[in-house]
């Protein structure tokens, strides 16, 4: 049994253990904040959406065509950056919440025994899953594992129910040939630690 490992078990660590894991952990996961939109993605979108619309009034289109094509890129540009904002808040949330706590020793410490999976895209702890650059969630809130297919690859989304609301993160993603192997691997794993 590791130096860490007796100390999860005893409940006790030092404060030099516990600044190690601390770092770990924040350098792992990433999100230690509530991103603020900004500006940035606005004028982004909209700069966009306008430079569409230009060139192809420019190149001779009718300008409700151009108008139309414009709106949509906006539309779509908005989308994804709500999308990605959503997330990053989401998992800052749920992060921050578990560290308020106990001062997060106990999910600190549950990182230090927690078992990587798939070239460490995630690690599987005895009550938390903590996803690389990304969300840490309860595992008793995961209500299930999802197997996704897109054109690059297949990707495992877990989605969770908790004080911070229901929403969807991709855990990993997987090789498109014996992905179904490692899907059921990855979600038996997952599923009976809640």
């Amino acid at each position: 049994m590791s130096e860490f490992e007796k100390s999860y078990a005893t409940g006790m660590m030092n404060e030099q253990q516990f600044n190690q894991l601390s770092q770990a952990l924040y350098n792992y996961c990433k999100v230690m904040s509530v991103p603020k939109l900004g500006a940035a993605p606005v004028v982004i979108t909209v700069l966009t959406g306008g430079i569409i619309t230009l060139l192809l009034a420019a190149l001779g289109e009718s300008l409700l065509l151009a108008v139309a094509v414009g709106a949509i890129v906006i539309a779509v540009f908005a989308f994804l950056f709500w999308l990605a904002y959503r997330y990053r808040a989401g998992a800052s949330k749920r992060l921050n919440s578990f560290l308020a706590e106990d001062g997060g020793r106990m999910m600190i410490s549950d990182f230090a025994v927690a078992q990587p999976f798939v070239n460490d895209q995630f690690r599987l702890g005895r009550y938390y899953l903590y996803i690389r650059n990304g969300a840490v969630l309860k595992l008793d809130s995961i209500v299930d594992v999802v197997r996704i297919a897109t054109r690059s690859g297949v990707g495992l989304n877990v989605t969770v129910n908790d004080t911070n609301g229901s929403m969807s993160f991709l855990i990993c993603r997987l090789p498109m040939l014996n992905s179904w192997a490692a899907y059921d691997e990855i979600r038996n794993a997952v599923m009976q630690r809640r």
